[in-house]
């Protein structure tokens, strides 16, 4: 097994996907700073993050999604509850999730990890996520 480590910082937008926004769609992007592994930054020069998220009233929430690296991609669904909820600034809101690998492909063909994510999001529905993660790759 091989070790790889990332922290990175996704934007993006965060959109209803049905009427009721009871379904949210996540699209955001992370620019690839100097020192990350190769099997992360071969052959893109960023990674790209989509995700659905199911709010429920309390503040918590489920996600599933996948991010695509340049060596490949990773699927994840959230470990526990997310959580969102009103922020020292007003004009945003910020949560924590903590996300499991679930599958991968390319070079992330049998991984397992976890990815922790600190995000906040806009009135504007723009979303900044601070992610760490470790990932085990077979």
């Amino acid at each position: 097994m091989k070790e790889v480590r990332y922290q990175l910082l996704f934007e993006g937008k965060v959109t209803p996907e049905d009427d009721m926004g009871m379904r949210m769609r996540i699209e955001t992007r992370a620019s690839f700073g100097a020192g990350l592994d190769p099997v992360f930054t071969t052959g893109a020069p960023q990674a790209v993050l989509e995700a659905v998220v199911e709010p429920d009233q309390y503040g918590h929430f489920t996600e599933e999604g996948q991010i695509v690296f340049g060596g490949g991609t990773v699927s994840f669904v959230n470990e526990g509850e997310g959580l969102i909820g009103e922020c020292p600034d007003p004009s945003l809101q910020y949560g924590y999730v903590v996300r499991r690998i679930v599958s991968g492909t390319g070079a992330f063909e049998g991984a397992t990890g976890y990815m922790v994510s600190a995000f906040t999001v806009g009135e504007n529905a723009m979303l900044r996520d601070s992610q760490s993660a470790v990932i085990f790759l077979a």
